[in-house]
């Protein structure tokens, strides 16, 4: 895993601590009551130089004074280049023109701070270890880096002084070795810090090696993929063996557009064209997604083949039967009107992106189309959960909040999302979303019944859902889902999988319309699929994104 070390930043020279105007400008070290033999002088010449610290005036630096909570923020808004916030009135005691005024409002827009009570954050009171801790710990999720790692506070006699909302930020300041013991035997979490502590620890901090999430969840998806690989290759065999048996189906589709997203195009490119020496083509409706990524490995590598088999599979979508608003029906047998989000959720991005890549508009409204029939005629008006299906008149059918229902009608989502969007449609998605995690479980997953939030957490819905949640975040969209419940279910998703990259906990078809069996404890793919493009997606959107 990659690991980085967290650059210090350099800030304005102009910054104040304390209302004295400092007697030394900034980047100046050197102050009388700061000997070069004094335990923490590195540590202040360094907090100056960064700009991170000032002396308080007469050409001291105070090194034993203590700091506030208002200037800590404001080293912590520093470090982030001084971002600009519309001033908020979130606190009483926080007035506008005050050097920490937007630091503050800020720090709690992040998350970093909350405030001493409801109403007030209390900037000129002194900050203690523990709320400096729990400051740098949170302001670690604004810079998504892991603090997942634990230090033994044990050791420490006063450690049952550690209130309990900073408990894992004080485990964590130890065990990074940010934050040691006052004494050998007492580590004074509710104790002042001093300004050389700050300094001390601003230091430490800097030089201190991190891992960043996307490379932590780049780990877990690669782990995913390589299990992954090994189904695909499975399945191709099992065609070899069975001219019947289909390996480009919903389930291969689901997993194809992970690795895709994760960019493992060497191996897609030698899938595919050892799947089109067999002479197979692809076939509506369920090759749909699958033939998604057939699109991207032509955009690649410029290869015809690969287009010829995406024409062929567009011609043939041309005169595949509708119902009478226009959606396409999932398999050509049903003539009787009846629509399946499975069909809408494999079709959609397959005719946005070929709409986009080929410069062909009549597809795209036909994607564009598709989602917009379904978010009108196979949702529950009522409860706004997906139906698995619907009628001609928009009488829904199947499971009604099926969670890998949903998950697939986010897929299309996803798909007009990243290839077409358009205004009207893009908000009637936005709404889908937002009412969607209404349904969000407690655990932070999503059920394979989303209308039973406390039913058996389902990681083929979550993570389909999830990415399509990315894509539609990627385009400004999804604003009702914040950052932190982005992270929070991806955290959760990690229950479903171990070392070995094989994702469980999902349900596997079974038969009838809705009707799918409760196998969670088994690999049955549609997991694998789901949470490797969730983790993928989430992968690209941490580097190209600022959560």
């Amino acid at each position: 895993m990659k690991r980085i070390k967290l650059p210090a930043y350099v800030l304005a020279l102009s910054f104040i601590f304390a209302l004295a105007a400092p007697v030394f400008p900034a980047g100046s070290s050197e102050f009388s009551d700061v000997k070069t033999t004094r335990w923490s002088h590195d540590a202040i010449r360094y907090a100056v130089d960064e700009g991170y610290m000032n002396g308080v005036g007469n050409g001291k630096f105070d090194p034993a004074g203590s700091m506030t909570r208002g200037m800590f923020v404001t080293v912590l808004w520093r470090k982030e280049g001084s971002p600009e916030v519309g001033f908020r009135p979130d606190f009483t005691d926080v007035k506008t023109g005050k050097y920490y005024s937007k630091a503050v409002i800020w720090a709690k827009d992040h998350g970093i701070v909350s405030g001493v009570t409801d109403t007030k954050f209390d900037p000129n009171g002194k900050i203690t270890r523990e709320q400096l801790a729990t400051m740098l710990y949170r302001y670690c999720s604004v810079k998504n880096l892991v603090v997942d790692e634990r230090g033994d506070v044990s050791a420490f006699a006063d450690k049952s002084k550690i209130h309990s909302y900073a408990a894992d930020a004080m485990s964590w300041a130890v065990g990074k070795k940010l934050i040691g013991g006052v004494t050998k035997d007492t580590l004074v979490p509710r104790g002042y810090a001093t300004r050389e502590q700050v300094a001390t620890i601003l230091k430490r901090f800097d030089e201190t090696e991190f891992t960043t999430l996307a490379d932590f969840y780049r780990e877990k998806a690669n782990k995913i993929a390589d299990y992954a690989e090994q189904m695909l290759w499975e399945a191709l065999d099992k065609r070899k063996a069975d001219p019947g048996f289909n390996p480009t189906g919903c389930m291969e589709g689901t997993i194809v557009l992970g690795l895709a997203e994760l960019g493992r195009f060497d191996f897609l490119a030698e899938y595919v064209d050892a799947w089109m020496e067999l002479g197979d083509e692809l076939r509506p409706t369920e090759p749909a997604l699958f033939a998604t990524v057939v699109l991207l490995l032509y955009e690649k590598t410029g290869d015809e083949k690969y287009a010829d088999a995406c024409r062929v599979l567009k011609e043939k979508l041309d005169t595949w039967p509708c119902d009478t608003y226009g959606e396409l029906k999932y398999t050509y047998e049903l003539m009787n009107n009846e629509i399946y989000v499975d069909g809408t959720g494999v079709m959609t991005p397959f005719l946005a992106r070929y709409g986009r890549l080929f410069g062909d508009g009549e597809a795209e409204a036909r994607a564009l189309l598709q989602v917009d029939n379904y978010l009108k005629y196979g949702v529950d008006p009522a409860r706004k959960l997906v139906n698995h299906g619907y009628t001609t008149g928009g009488a829904g059918r199947g499971e009604m909040g099926w969670g890998r229902g949903t998950g697939w009608l986010m897929l299309a989502v996803g798909g007009v999302m990243e290839d077409c969007p358009d205004d009207s449609v893009c908000a009637a998605c936005d709404a889908l979303i937002k009412n969607t995690f209404r349904y969000l479980s407690p655990d932070n997953t999503f059920s394979w019944s989303l209308a039973e939030r406390d039913g058996p957490a389902d990681s083929s819905a979550t993570g389909m859902i999830m990415w399509g949640v990315l894509k539609a975040k990627e385009a400004g969209h999804a604003g009702s889902v914040d950052d932190g419940t982005v992270k929070a279910i991806a955290e959760a998703c990690l229950r479903f999988f171990g070392d070995d990259g094989i994702v469980y906990g999902c349900s596997g078809p079974s038969g009838g319309f809705g009707s799918y069996s409760e196998n969670y404890n088994e690999n049955n793919g549609w997991g694998q699929g789901g949470i490797l493009s969730f983790y993928a997606a989430l992968v690209k959107y941490l580097e190209n994104t600022a959560l």
